[in-house]
Parts: structure tokens; sequence; C-alpha cells
């Protein structure tokens, strides 16, 4: 059982990966539910268990929990409540109706009228709870011209474009980036903003994450437009 769960994954759906309404971790535990339901079952956990899960204290997870539990596309029903240990399940559904008029209104990253070109410029994440062999397959953008884009500091940018002009090919990178800046799109400025933030941040020996080296920084001065 312990060999199976390593070899899990968890599905996250595009559109809800580029929501701006719903933290990293809130996008995450949505999509741990949701795997529950494809496969046929409901989640029923306590807060001790999934905390272990999600690598959160016991106060984070129930925050976690009880903050999702106010949209009308999330439920969370606790049961079977043991007074001496003070602890109870909980029986966890996503209602998927309601958790995409909840996402309707934003603009999905995946359009009707996607070319295969245009779809292989984004990042392409598949992640398959169900099969035990199938991996993470990632496919990012590479810049081939050896001149960098320039874009106005206003201009709203795509960070899966963005970071794959930048040489990024590392899934975990570019996902990673997106969880810090809890967004897949920003102005330019911001872009920057966060990348010198990040820049400082891995001098730090308990950082780990995405690296932003001094080469990188100097190839988003050189696409400043002025």
């Amino acid at each position: 059982m312990k060999e199976k769960q390593m070899k899990s994954f968890v599905k996250v759906d595009y559109n809800l990966l580029a929501t701006t309404k719903l933290s990293s971790t809130q996008k995450l535990f949505v999509s741990y539910i949701i795997g529950w339901q494809k496969n046929g079952k409901i989640c029923f956990e306590t807060n001790k268990t999934l905390a272990l899960k999600f690598g959160m204290q016991y106060g984070g997870m129930r925050s976690v929990i009880t903050t999702l539990n106010k949209f009308d596309f999330f439920k969370a029903i606790k049961k079977d409540y043991d007074e001496r240990t003070g602890t109870s399940g909980h029986e966890i559904t996503v209602n998927i109706e309601k958790l995409e008029t909840f996402l309707a209104s934003e603009i999905s990253i995946q359009t009707s009228d996607s070319t295969e070109q245009e779809v292989n410029q984004s990042l392409i994440v598949v992640i398959d709870n169900q099969n035990e062999d199938t991996n993470e397959v990632f496919n990012t953008s590479k810049s081939t011209d050896s001149i960098l884009p320039t874009y106005p500091l206003d201009d709203t940018i795509d960070v899966y474009a963005i970071l794959g002009q930048l040489g990024y090919e590392e899934p975990d990178d570019v996902i990673d980036f997106i969880q810090k800046a809890n967004s897949t799109s920003m102005d330019f400025q911001k872009f920057i903003a966060i990348s010198k933030n990040l820049h400082k941040e891995k001098k730090y020996n308990d950082y780990q994450g995405i690296i932003i080296t001094d080469e990188v920084l100097t190839k988003i001065d050189q696409m400043i437009q002025y």
C-alpha cells in the first residue's frame, strides 16, 4: 500500500490551476478530492491524516477545509467524532458543475480553437493517479530566437511563455514560480519584482524552488521595452 501511494499523482485541471480566486494549497486540495471522485470513491479522512499528506500542521489543514467550505462547490461534513481523542473524520466532496461555474468568469487558458502549435507553447501537465506506471509529462516553450522579445513594464505577460523564453525547461521550476506568484499572468513589472525577490531568497540555505540567477536577471533587463 505504501509503495502504491508513492506512485500516485494528483491531476490538476488547467482552469483550476489558473484561477486567482484560490490559493495554491486550496487548488491542490480540491484536485485531491476530485481525484477520489474520479475513482468512484468519496474522501473520508481526518484533519491529522490530511495534514500529514499535505505536509501541513493540523491547524493549517483545518483552516484550508474551513475556508473552502464557504464555497458552494465544496462540502466537508464532520462524521464519527471521537470524544477520547477529540478528532473526527470528514466526508469531503466537490460538486464539479458548481466548480466549473465558479471558474467560468475567468479566462480559460485552453480555448476551443487552440491550435497544436499554441498548445505546444503552453505548459502541459499530465498527472494520472489511476495508472501507477504513468509519469508526469511536461512541455514548456523554448525560444528558438537568439533575440529576446521585449515588453513594456505595464504589459500583461503569460508566465508560462516568458519562463520558456528565459530558458526554464524543468516543469518543477515553472510550477514553483507560479505557486509563489499565485498567478499565471501579471504585468511585466510585477514579474520583474517577483524574480528579483526570488533571486535574493536563493542565497538562504533553507530556500527550495526555482533559482533565479544573475544571468536570468540580465536577460529580464534586456526584455524591458523602453
